[in-house]
């Protein structure tokens, strides 16, 4: 009895840490894609509709996230760029929830600010993609306002384990 006892106690944990927590829905890298959906239907406070657009590539492993990230806006001669580092809740699930905060740059013609914002990311998972709704609360710097955005897209996955 004492032998199965031994011999259970050393097998869980092998059993354990071959679970999902370490299969390929959690770690991999993703590039991807999106618009802020508002901008791109009925235009902003200052804009007519047009096209403002983000590009992402990114790396998640479990519950931590990071990405980097482009986002340009002719229309208002706007860009920024930054890094998102992140946690993820329920990884490996097909609807996942994440946040993030955005340490980033705004470049405008006459100037680039530093730059800081707050996103909220709600995920839908297939198998080699996800399609996003990412919320964003933006501290910008260029005009010294909190605007917030709302986001979709799409991301594909490669290089799982």
């Amino acid at each position: 009895m004492k032998r199965l006892i031994l011999i259970a106690v050393l097998l869980l944990p092998i059993h354990i840490f071959s679970q999902s927590w370490l299969t390929r829905e959690d770690t991999y890298w993703f590039a991807g894609t999106g618009v802020d959906l508002r901008n791109a239907t009925i235009g902003g406070t200052v804009n007519d509709a047009s096209y403002d657009g983000t590009f992402s590539i990114g790396y998640r492993n479990v519950g931590f996230s990071i990405l980097a990230y482009y986002e340009t806006f002719q229309a208002i001669e706007y860009e920024s760029m930054g890094i998102n580092p992140g946690f993820v809740l329920r990884p490996g699930k097909r609807l996942i929830p994440a946040g993030d905060i955005s340490l980033s740059f705004i470049r405008r013609p006459w100037k680039t600010y530093p730059s800081l914002a707050f996103n909220a990311r709600l995920e839908y998972h297939f198998d080699r993609f996800f399609v996003y709704l990412r919320g964003e609360n933006r501290w910008r710097t260029d005009y010294d306002f909190y605007q917030i955005s709302v986001y979709g897209g799409i991301c594909i996955k490669f290089g799982f384990n």
